[in-house]
C-alpha cells in the first residue's frame, strides 16, 4: 500500500487538490455555516494546484485552437493555390486562343488576296530543335487522310515556311526553307533579277543564301525575295525572305547574297498547306500578302 501511495503520490495530490474544493462547495451549499480553519487551510493548499491545472488546461485549449486554425488556414491556402493554378491555365488558354484568332484573321486577309490558293490548316505538334534552340524541322497534324502529299508548300501569312517532306496517314514532316536540302526559285520583287535561295542550315540562326547570275539591276539590303514559280513546286509571289547583306560573293559565274527568311520559325503554331492552285488568274495588290520590308 505504501509503495502504491509513493508511486502515485503526485496524481493523488492533484486529484485531492481538484476534488476537495468541489466537495467543500457541495457541503457548504447544503449546510451554510462559517468557514473553519481547516477549510481555509485546505483552500490555501489546493488553490495553487487549481490555478496550475487551470493554466495547463488553458494552454492545451490554446494549442488545440491554434492547431485547428492552422489546419484551416493550410486548407484555405491549398484551395487558393488550386484556384490560382486554374485561373493561370485559363488565362494561358485565352492568350493562346487570341493568338490563333489573330493568325486566322491575318491568314483570312492573305487568302482574300490569294484566292487561287487552296489551303488546308494544320497545327505544329512537334519541333526538332538544335542545342542552340534553333528549329530544324517541324511536324504537323495533317497527313494522307487529309490528302496531304509530299512536296506540297507550307505557308503562313508571313510567307513560305517550307514543303512537306514526309507523310504518314495522320501526320507530316515539313522541311524548312532554311534547311540545307531546300532550294527555292525566287525573284527580287520589283527588279528583273532571278535566282535560287538555298538554306545554310546554321545551328545558331535561320539563314539562307541567294545565288543569281544577272547583275542588271543593283540590289539593296532589305529587298524582298518572292517565289518565281519557275520550279513548278511553289506558287509565285510567296514571300521567302529579305536580302540581309549586300556583300556579294562570287562563285564561278554566280553571285551570292545572304538572306533572312520572312518567317519566324521559332514562333510557329498554325500553318497552311497549299493543296492546289486554281487556274483562274486573280488580281492582287502586291507580291506576297501585301508584303513589304518588315
Amino acid at each position: 500500500m505504501r509503495e502504491f501511495l509513493q508511486r502515485h503520490r503526485a496524481a493523488i495530490l492533484a486529484f485531492l487538490g481538484l476534488t476537495l474544493p468541489l466537495f467543500l462547495l457541495f457541503v457548504h451549499g447544503r449546510h451554510p455555516r462559517k468557514t473553519t480553519v481547516i477549510e481555509v487551510a485546505l483552500m490555501e493548499i489546493t488553490g495553487p494546484v487549481q490555478e496550475a491545472a487551470s493554466r495547463a488546461l488553458s494552454g492545451i485549449s490554446d494549442l488545440w485552437n491554434g492547431y485547428v486554425a492552422l489546419t484551416g488556414l493550410h486548407d484555405d491556402n491549398e484551395r487558393l493555390r488550386g484556384d490560382v493554378q486554374l485561373l493561370t491555365e485559363k488565362a494561358d488558354r485565352v492568350r493562346q486562343l487570341e493568338l490563333e484568332n489573330a493568325e486566322l484573321r491575318t491568314m483570312l486577309d492573305f487568302k482574300k488576296q490569294r484566292r487561287e490558293l487552296v489551303t488546308l490548316g494544320a497545327h505544329i505538334i512537334g519541333k526538332d530543335v538544335s542545342p542552340y534552340t534553333r528549329v530544324l524541322r517541324v511536324a504537323i497534324d495533317a497527313g494522307e487522310d487529309a490528302h496531304v502529299l509530299e512536296g506540297m508548300p507550307v505557308i503562313n501569312a508571313d510567307g513560305l515556311i517550307g514543303r512537306v517532306h514526309r507523310v504518314s496517314s495522320s501526320f507530316a514532316e515539313v522541311m524548312l526553307v532554311v534547311d540545307s536540302r531546300s532550294t527555292v526559285n525566287v525573284k527580287v520583287s520589283g527588279k528583273g533579277v532571278v535566282g535560287t535561295v538555298t538554306g545554310t542550315s546554321s545551328q545558331y540562326s535561320y539563314d539562307a543564301r541567294m545565288s543569281y547570275l544577272s547583275k542588271a539591276e543593283p540590289l539593296a539590303q532589305g529587298d524582298l525575295l518572292v517565289t518565281s514559280g519557275h520550279d513548278k513546286v511553289f506558287p509565285p509571289d510567296l514571300r521567302v525572305g529579305y536580302i540581309s547583306s549586300i556583300e556579294e560573293r562570287q562563285r564561278g559565274v554566280e553571285y551570292e547574297l545572304q538572306v533572312t527568311p520572312a518567317v519566324n520559325f521559332s514562333d510557329l503554331d498554325l500553318v497552311f498547306i497549299v493543296t492546289d492552285v486554281v487556274s483562274e488568274p486573280v488580281e492582287r495588290t502586291g507580291p506576297g500578302a501585301s508584303g513589304g520590308k518588315p
